[in-house]
């Protein structure tokens, strides 16, 4: 097969994937409708009404603020000034792009803007994401090791999702633990013995590892530069928590104002695992599966009070409000930057 023919094989594979998804995703979301209360769906829609809509308007937006605070403090520990406003829109277009793509295309995005508007070097504006996204990812791995914590003082201390779940819950605790350690024992790898990983990953996928490789040499040369700024990185990371906590918290505002006063930490990570779902590559924003990742977990506990279809609405509407959200507020920083999806194309190279 000669390069030209082989080139369009590779495009017709690529768009007929895309539809594939499309199709897909849509008729995950049309089965969601026909598995919830469609008309009590529209009634809990009503019930947020403006107060709730208010209410997510100011928390998402705090959410963001914090976000793109903190962006700016990473490329200040990078010895580079980048304008507040170019980080915080930046962060709006690589949200906007990661709910209308599967995995986490809007990263990619993200690195290109800031590199344009800032006429920066490449690498170093791959460096601040890819330090941005480790600490979000320990972050998240403190989250859930404190989760399993609670799980497990949960289970023998009497309350009610203990009794719910049971002798079972020790199986889904060491399910738990071991992911948790897989992925922490990978991450070290990754970091540590990054060659090694790396021709494993070329077996599978050569454009995953190239991509993957420059993702840790230039997250290792950007924390480098770090030991200089130690204040601004632990600013960093206290902003972390707050950041997730704010974010995942909206969900709360849903639940409560329907009348499900659940528990509210179970709620916050319930959300983070949303959050995780919709790294993997499998429809456009996570739509249809992140969704049934939090319902379920919130079911997993309040079986016995609430029913799935019921937990599932809500984590719709949270999901909706979202991009509803995202699409002014990251769709403005699109247009405004001009941004294409052809300036990522030689990452993936």
């Amino acid at each position: 097969m000669s390069e030209e023919k082989k080139s369009k094989f590779i495009v017709w594979v690529k768009r007929r994937k895309r539809l594939i998804i499309g199709i897909g995703t849509i008729l995950i979301l049309i089965f969601m409708m026909f598995f919830i209360d469609f008309m009590q769906f529209i009634q809990n829609l009503i019930t947020v009404g403006f107060f709730g809509l208010i209410l997510f308007v100011i928390t998402y937006t705090i959410a963001f603020i914090l976000r793109a605070y903190k962006l700016k403090l990473i490329f200040k520990g990078l010895n580079l000034n980048v304008k507040y406003s170019t980080s915080y829109f930046s962060t709006g277009a690589s949200f906007v792009i990661n709910d209308l793509t599967p995995g986490k295309l809007g990263d990619l995005a993200k690195i290109f803007i800031i590199k344009d508007e800032e006429n920066i070097n490449l690498s170093e504006s791959v460096a601040a994401i890819a330090i941005e996204r480790v600490l979000d990812l320990i972050l998240l791995f403190i989250i859930s090791c404190f989760a399993l914590i609670y799980l497990y003082i949960s289970n023998f201390s009497g309350s009610t999702s203990g009794q719910i779940l049971g002798q079972n819950l020790q199986f889904y605790l060491a399910i738990g633990a071991i992911v948790i350690i897989g992925i922490l024992v990978i991450f070290i790898l990754l970091l540590y013995k990054t060659e090694f990983i790396i021709n494993i990953l070329k077996k599978i996928s050569s454009k995953l590892a190239l991509y993957l490789e420059r993702f840790v040499i230039n997250f290792k040369e950007g924390i480098k530069k770090f030991k200089d700024h130690k204040r601004e990185l632990i600013y960093i990371i206290l902003l972390g928590f707050p950041t997730w906590i704010i974010d995942a918290s909206i969900v709360i505002i849903f639940f409560y104002i329907l009348g499900f006063q659940l528990n509210i930490f179970l709620l916050i990570l319930a959300i983070i695992l949303t959050f995780f779902s919709k790294t993997f590559p499998i429809t456009p924003g996570g739509w249809g599966i992140s969704e049934n990742v939090g319902a379920a977990f919130i079911y997993f506990f309040y079986s016995l009070t609430i029913t799935f279809p019921e937990i599932l609405s809500i984590f719709i509407i949270d999901h909706l409000f979202r991009s509803a959200y995202l699409l002014f507020f990251g769709g403005y920083s699109i247009f405004h930057y001009n941004f294409s999806f052809k300036k990522i194309e030689p990452i993936n190279n």
